[in-house]
């Protein structure tokens, strides 16, 4: 029995969602749309978002593996419509898993002297 992935914590999972759901100038619609389901996923368990597969909680690396392995063969498949819902989800799967260290996401970046009293 496989033991589960180390992801990043719960609360900064669901940062990452609420960032997603409002920040309309990072990426497409459906790449934000691709990496929501991919981390709602991973708080609450479920069908897979591409696979479809059940997965409990917490979800397992075999879960996660066989999501990925969905992505990739959109993503680097045959030309597609999901495409940019495949990468989404992709990036927010390998980021959750600290696989990556950039969020879905990136931070808003002050304007240069902001804050600093100047």
């Amino acid at each position: 029995m496989d033991s589960p992935t180390h992801l990043r914590e719960r609360s900064v999972l669901a940062a990452q969602i609420a960032e997603l759901q409002v920040r309309k100038d990072v990426a497409s619609p459906e790449f934000r749309h691709g990496a929501v389901d991919a981390l709602q996923w991973l708080c609450v368990g479920g069908p897979g978002p591409l696979s479809g597969v059940l997965a409990g909680l917490p979800v397992r690396p075999q879960a996660i593996v066989r999501e990925l392995a969905a992505a990739e063969a959109i993503i680097y498949g045959e030309p597609s419509a999901c495409r940019d819902y495949a990468c989404g989800l992709e990036h927010a799967l390998m980021w959750a898993e600290c696989a990556t260290p950039a969020p879905p996401v990136p931070e808003r970046r002050r304007p240069a002297g902001a804050g600093t009293g100047s």
